[in-house]
């Protein structure tokens, strides 16, 4: 999707002990939440054109570049994990060093996710 791409090691299910299916075991409104709290997303200026560090607030200048980013979503009630690994564009602060996405490629992040863990 765009800017993006993932990939989803197993997409697991919950059975019962009869061997029924229950449905997927890590839904979607958790996934985004894990996702979003896994990997660093740039904050957009109101006014300016650019984005400025998550953490420390410097406004990020450095190039972007593909960077490989892992994300463990998890389901702690059923005991279950599963790793999402993205390939996205990515910027390091001057500042503080951190990583993190820029906020014209956090639609695709998301719209990767979604796109793995629908039902087909």
């Amino acid at each position: 999707m765009g800017s993006v791409a993932g990939v989803l090691e197993q997409r697991p299910r919950w059975r019962c002990d009869n061997g029924h299916d229950a449905g997927p075991v890590i839904t979607p409104e958790r996934a985004r939440t894990e996702v979003a709290a896994a990997i660093t997303i740039a904050r957009a200026r109101r006014l300016r054109r650019g984005d400025r560090c998550r953490v420390c607030d410097a406004d990020l200048v450095m190039p972007v570049r593909r960077t490989v980013w892992a994300a463990t979503l998890t389901d702690d009630e059923r005991r279950a994990a599963v790793t999402l690994t993205y390939d996205v564009p990515a910027t390091r602060c001057p500042d503080c060093g951190c990583n993190q996405v820029p906020t014209r490629s956090v639609d695709d992040l998301f719209a990767v996710l979604d796109r793995l863990l629908r039902e087909e």
